[in-house]
């Protein structure tokens, strides 16, 4: 792939050509200057008109590495859902832009270590689950623990004193309440859980 880089006459590095051998750069472009297609990667410094430049590469089915000189975990969440395939440092080595550039190349995305684990943080831990006995009526939980040691509904029917329709009844709710399928996911939560 052609390696474009599209940046401001401020933010220029001689790095890019030194990274990549192929490298184009393009300062002080106009979005409407630029010939891009598939076979182009077009690494957007984000300055000046990057938001246009970012936008006309996509449309032009190119792949696109922002560029910052500022690296946030917000702007990287918002550039890859933009449809960037990468987010790097504009002052980067040239032995990482070697890296980025194969990742991207290979339909991979390029996020730092550092700013994966950050997207990766969950802001608040998550509610626990309840457990599986805390979530059914205690006569669905006697139809989900004998269904659990393979008992046939008419088992459980005789076994509880219940007819077969109400046992039906009580493995929908189970099976509603606990997000299960089928009388097998059932069991294996069951016999998890303990309940």
């Amino acid at each position: 792939m052609q390696s474009i880089f599209v940046s401001t006459s401020e933010v220029n590095s001689a790095r890019w050509a030194v990274a990549l051998a192929d490298a184009k750069v393009c300062l002080d472009y106009s979005p409407a200057d630029l010939t891009l297609d598939e076979h182009s990667l077009v690494w957007v410094v984000m300055s000046g008109p990057w938001r246009e430049h970012f936008r006309v590469a996509l449309a032009a089915g190119a792949k696109v590495i922002a560029m910052t000189l500022n690296e946030t975990a917000a702007e990287a969440r918002t550039i890859i859902g933009l449809g960037a395939s990468g987010y790097v440092h504009a002052l980067a080595a040239p032995e990482l832009l070697r890296q980025v550039k194969n990742a991207v190349e290979y339909d991979g995305i390029w996020l730092g270590k550092h700013l994966l684990s950050e997207l990766l943080k969950v802001s608040a831990p998550a509610k626990p689950r309840p457990a599986v006995g805390e979530q059914l009526s205690m006569r669905e939980r006697m139809v989900a623990l004998a269904v659990a040691r393979g008992k046939t509904n008419k088992e459980v029917a005789r076994e509880l004193n219940i007819t077969e329709r109400t046992v039906k009844a009580h493995l929908g709710n189970c099976f509603d309440k606990l997000g299960v399928r089928d009388r097998m996911q059932l069991a294996l939560l069951i016999n998890r859980d303990d309940v």
